[in-house]
């Protein structure tokens, strides 16, 4: 049986990163996590649908979940009063085939300071290094530039674009995959 990288803790680690933190998503950053998936400026080149709080609860309680049963493991990015600014991990990882999609959003009062960029980082270096990935892959619209610059500016390339691929608030939107695999 492949081992959670996790299971022990049922948590993921905390780490400091620059003038933020990455610590596991609690239930009371549901809220704050809420008050920017609700601006349309956020979500535009997203997969995200129109979400209330409610469903930020779920979403948070499935995160929850996934730390322990090793199927997810998401970070709030949280500032130096603790309060979320961002959340940066992994989805649908599967252990048994070392790979995970990365996944990453942040509220627009931080864009553009490298916030993401540290922390996608710091996330990358525990895929790989402690969880033992081999490969992990993101989705992005093809019309997110920020996202596109980000991912490239970590190391992935793109493999391909994936006509119609998901949903977006109702409409069916091409997606580009990127892939980063493990260092030598």
């Amino acid at each position: 049986m492949v081992r959670s990288p996790i299971e022990d803790a049922h948590a993921p680690p905390t780490w400091a990163v620059g003038e933020f933190r990455l610590r596991p998503l609690a239930l009371l950053d549901a809220r704050a996590w809420h008050e920017y998936l609700r601006d349309p400026q956020v979500v535009e080149h997203t997969s995200f649908p129109r979400i209330d709080l409610a469903a930020v609860h779920r979403m948070v309680a499935n995160e929850l979940a996934g730390y322990a049963n090793g199927t997810s493991c998401r970070w709030a990015i949280v500032d130096f009063n603790d309060r979320l600014v961002g959340t940066c991990g992994f989805s649908q990882w599967s252990l048994l085939h070392s790979h995970a999609e990365l996944v990453y959003d942040l509220a627009p009062a931080f864009w553009g300071r490298g916030v993401m960029r540290a922390a996608a980082e710091q996330v990358l270096r525990w895929a790989f290094r402690s969880a033992h990935f081999n490969r992990v892959h993101a989705f992005v619209m093809t019309s997110n530039a920020a996202s596109i610059r980000l991912l490239e500016a970590l190391g992935f390339w793109r493999e391909g674009t994936l006509r119609q691929f998901r949903v977006a608030r109702g409409t069916a939107r091409d997606f580009h995959v990127y892939s980063r695999l493990q260092e030598a």
